[in-house]
């Protein structure tokens, strides 16, 4: 079990490839080995290399190779679209996608501090107000999602899989 210092920054290009395992590793323990299809994969790693993309990663100091940080869990802000994301930029919308925690630190604050700083950043960018998707079934993350401050807006549609999603919204809280 990891436990060592986490620090939540932004992604290097050169990162994108490994944040992309880690969302994966993540999606195949929390789906009981069902892997994500090549085209998701493709998808996730187009959004995540996307000029304009703030693609966050918490790094545990010590635990990648040669003793470097870790990569041990993702999220990306981008620009919130109107029409479900196939319309025009929505101004002071901000997007959050393609959490994901390494399985050996669910439940030890990674995702809170991934959520806390990319909705920090996009107060910083502009941003007034957040948006998300997660799956109905993931108790963690409504969890979550709840206590930093974000409410169902009663939306939902179902995934790729038919499977139940749910939209979160909330209000970007503007420094006095």
């Amino acid at each position: 079990m990891g436990g060592g210092v986490v620090v939540v920054g932004p992604a290097a290009a050169g990162e994108v490839e490994a944040a992309i395992a880690v969302w994966q590793h993540s999606h195949m323990i929390r789906r009981n080995g069902r892997p994500l299809s090549r085209a998701h994969v493709r998808s996730a790693y187009a959004r995540m290399a996307a000029p304009g993309a703030m693609l966050l990663l918490a790094r545990e100091e010590g635990r990648g190779e040669d003793g470097g940080a870790g990569i041990v869990g993702t999220v990306l802000g981008v620009q919130g679209l109107t029409d479900d994301g196939a319309g025009p930029p929505q101004p002071g919308l901000l997007h959050l996608s393609l959490l994901s925690v390494a399985p050996d630190r669910w439940g030890q604050r990674v995702g809170r501090r991934l959520i806390e700083r990319v909705v920090a950043e996009g107060r910083e960018r502009g941003y007034t107000e957040a948006q998300l998707w997660t799956h109905a079934d993931n108790l963690r993350a409504n969890r979550l999602y709840r206590a930093l401050g974000f409410r169902r807006t009663g939306r939902v549609k179902i995934d790729d899989w038919g499977e139940l999603l749910v939209h979160y919204r909330c209000v970007i809280p503007q420094e006095s």
